[in-house]
């Protein structure tokens, strides 16, 4: 009578296991984890941004426009705009380049931040002959980057 009721344990333990093992998990990033590709890396008269298009998590940037090879419009729907690398700490063994994938972990512009506009603007300024706007993305902060590609 013992050695039936360990068997059905024993069952029950490895079905468990099995089930358990076998069921597909979700990798779901933590708060304020994101993964995204750069797109573009503007200078001069756009401001110093570095523009990410982020995969996940979805919603966390706006739709931003891009003329490409042979006037192709791109649109990314979910561009956020981050600082040059080197103005937020970031080292510079990760490469500042478009095409380079990153998972990092980001925050929100403080006030103070969102009033200084050293964070963007072209380090020493420069005097633009038009009146040119930066880019229309989500103004971000990398804390850190966890990996890159």
């Amino acid at each position: 009578m013992k050695t039936i009721g360990f068997k059905h344990l024993f069952i029950f333990t490895c079905l468990f296991l099995f089930i358990g093992v076998g069921c597909e998990k979700d990798d779901e990033l933590p708060s304020y984890h994101a993964k995204g590709t750069i797109i573009e890396i503007t200078g001069g008269c756009y401001g110093e941004i570095v523009i990410i298009d982020v995969e996940e998590p979805q919603g966390i940037g706006l739709p931003f426009t891009v003329l490409g090879e042979e006037d192709e419009i791109i649109t990314y729907q979910n561009a956020i705009g981050v600082p040059y690398f080197a103005k937020i700490g970031i080292p510079n063994s990760i490469p500042q380049a478009v095409g380079i994938r990153l998972n990092f972990e980001y925050r929100e512009l403080t006030e103070d931040e969102e009033e200084q506009s050293h964070l963007f603007s072209t380090d020493p300024p420069i005097i633009c002959p038009h009146n040119i706007a930066p880019p229309v993305v989500k103004r971000l902060i990398i804390k850190k980057v966890v990996s890159y590609e």
